[in-house]
């Protein structure tokens, strides 16, 4: 079963709703800057494991990281 692209990266409200930036969410998180710049572009997604910690760090549910 093949699973719906997920819409626009959220990323970029939820961190400033947060006072947090691309970097600082990285190293909470275990990933790049370069990721999360990649996945706010539409050009990457966060896996699951990676969506999960930012859920928690940015206080909101996986499915509110992306426009659905």
């Amino acid at each position: 079963m093949d699973l719906p692209e997920p819409g626009r990266s959220r990323l970029p409200e939820l961190l400033a709703l947060n006072k947090m930036t691309a970097r600082q969410l990285s190293n909470r998180i275990g990933c790049t800057e370069a990721h999360i710049s990649q996945v706010i572009s539409g050009r990457s997604y966060l896996s699951y494991v990676l969506a999960w910690r930012a859920s928690r760090v940015l206080n909101c549910t996986m499915e509110e990281l992306h426009e659905s």
